[in-house]
C-alpha cells in the first residue's frame, strides 16, 4: 500500500505541479518540492530570483573629484540568505539547539558561508562546516536576507587612492522585497552617509541630503526608513521625498551608533553606546559608560521612539549590513528577550568560539547584561559549532 501511495504522489500531472510551485515564495520550499521525487524534479521548475541576482549596476553612485578619470567598473549586487536549522526529530522538551548560519551566491554562482551578523569572511571554511545538507532529514527555515553592493572593476590595474574610497565602498544595501513600480524592484545604500536610491533598470542613481549623515536603512510596509547617528527618523515611498517619521531623541537615546531592525509588523532601533561616553542631549553632558544596547519601539501616530525594556517571546539578530527577528517558540531552544549583535571590541574575548561568531555579544534585556557571547556559553552553540545532530547526519549522507 505504501508504495501504491508513493507512485501516485509522483504521477500528478505536470501542470498541477507547476501550479503549486508557483504559490512558494522562497528557494527553499521550491527545493524541498522538487527533492520529493525525480519525477517532481523534472516537472518544477527552479525559483526565479525576484530581482535576478546578481546583477550589475551603475558607476559612481555620485561624483567624486578625488576619483581617478580612468576609473572604470560597475557595481554587482549580490544576496545572502540566513537560516535557522532544527532537528526534526527534537520535541520541545527535549529539543536540540537550533543552528544559525548564513550563506551567499558569489558573483560566480558558487554559494560560501559568512559570519551570520557580518561580512567577515574566512580565509578557508572550518573543516567542521557542513559539506553538504539533506532537506529530507533537517528542518530548514529562512528568516532573512542581506544584500552586498561590491565594486567590480573592468579598467587596468589602478592603485586605488584613499580619496576613491568614499565611491567604491558601501556600507549597507537594501532591496525592496516587493516590486516599487511596476514590475520592477528598488536599491537603497548608504553611501559616504548619505542615501543612494535607484529603481531596477534605471542607468542612474538618486541622492538624498537628507537623513545627512545615515546609519542605517530598512525597507518596512512598501518604503525605506533611515536613521541618523541622533535618532532622527525619515521614510522614503514611491514620491520619492524624505519625510521626517521622528526627531532627533532627547534625554536616553543618546548612544552613538543606531541600527534597525524589523519584527513582523513593528519596527525597532537598537541604540548602541559604543563604550567611553554617553551623550545626554538634553543637558549636553558626557558621562563614563560601558557598552550596552537600549531598545526603541517606533510608535508612528506619536512621531517618537518609545522606549522598551522587554521584548518578551522575541529574538532580534542585528548586524552589521543585516538584520532579523524571529520568535523563540517557534525555535525551540532558542532564548526570548535577548538581542544578539556584532561589535569589534568583542574579537579577543571570543577567540575560542571560532570565526563565525569572533565578534559577537548578548543583550539580555530581563536583567541588563550585555556582554560577548563567550560570557554566555548557553547561548553560543546558537553559531559555532555545527551541532552533533547535524553533523553525524551529514557525515551519514550521500555527497
Amino acid at each position: 500500500m505504501a508504495e501504491t501511495a508513493e507512485s501516485k504522489w509522483s504521477q500528478l500531472p505536470k501542470d498541477l505541479l507547476h501550479t503549486i510551485s508557483k504559490t512558494f515564495n522562497t528557494d527553499l520550499d521550491v527545493i524541498s518540492l522538487r527533492s520529493v521525487c525525480s519525477s517532481w524534479r523534472s516537472s518544477i521548475p527552479p525559483l526565479k530570483k525576484k530581482p535576478p541576482l546578481p546583477l550589475n549596476l551603475p558607476f559612481p553612485i555620485a561624483p567624486n573629484p578625488a576619483l581617478n578619470p580612468n576609473r572604470r567598473g560597475h557595481f554587482s549586487l549580490t544576496q545572502s540568505t540566513i537560516y535557522i536549522l532544527q532537528n526534526p526529530n527534537s520535541s520541545k522538551s527535549t529539543a536540540s539547539k537550533p543552528w544559525l548560519i548564513r550563506v551567499e551566491e558569489t558573483r560566480r554562482g558558487k554559494l560560501r558561508p559568512l559570519n551570520p551578523l557580518s561580512r567577515i569572511l574566512t580565509e578557508n571554511t572550518p573543516v567542521a562546516y557542513p559539506k553538504s545538507l539533506n532537506l529530507l532529514d533537517t528542518r530548514i527555515s529562512e528568516i532573512g536576507k542581506a544584500y552586498n553592493l561590491e565594486f567590480v572593476e573592468t579598467s587596468k590595474s589602478i592603485d586605488r587612492e584613499f580619496g576613491e574610497l568614499k565611491s567604491i565602498l558601501i556600507k549597507k544595501a537594501v532591496v525592496s522585497s516587493a516590486p516599487w513600480i511596476g514590475d520592477d524592484y528598488a536599491v537603497m545604500v548608504i553611501h559616504g552617509g548619505k542615501l543612494g536610491f535607484i529603481k531596477l533598470g534605471d542607468g542612474t542613481w538618486s541622492l538624498f541630503d537628507d537623513p545627512k549623515q545615515c546609519d542605517d536603512v530598512v525597507y518596512h510596509k512598501g518604503k525605506f526608513y533611515a536613521v541618523d547617528y541622533k535618532g532622527r527618523t525619515v521614510s522614503i515611498g514611491l514620491d520619492l521625498k524624505a519625510k521626517e517619521v521622528t526627531g532627533p531623541f532627547f534625554g536616553r537615546g543618546g548612544g552613538q551608533s543606531k541600527q534597525l531592525i524589523k519584527s513582523f509588523d513593528d519596527l525597532f532601533l537598537i541604540d548602541k553606546y559604543m563604550g567611553g561616553q554617553e551623550i545626554d542631549f538634553v543637558l549636553g553632558e558626557y558621562s563614563e559608560c560601558e557598552l550596552h544596547l537600549r531598545v526603541f519601539k517606533l510608535n508612528e501616530e506619536e512621531k517618537r521612539w518609545d522606549f522598551v525594556d522587554m521584548l518578551d517571546d522575541q529574538v532580534f539578530f542585528v548586524g552589521d549590513d543585516c538584520s532579523y527577528a524571529v520568535r523563540a517558540q517557534d525555535f525551540p531552544g532558542l532564548r526570548g528577550d535577548c538581542v544578539y549583535f556584532s561589535d569589534d571590541s568583542f574579537d579577543g574575548e571570543n577567540e575560542s568560539l571560532g570565526e563565525f561568531c569572533v565578534d559577537t555579544g548578548v543583550y539580555r534585556l530581563v536583567d541588563g547584561k550585555c556582554e560577548a557571547l563567550s560570557a554566555f556559553r548557553r547561548h553560543s552553540p546558537i553559531f559555532w559549532p555545527p551541532p552533533t545532530w547535524l553533523s553525524s547526519k551529514s557525515s551519514g549522507s550521500k555527497k
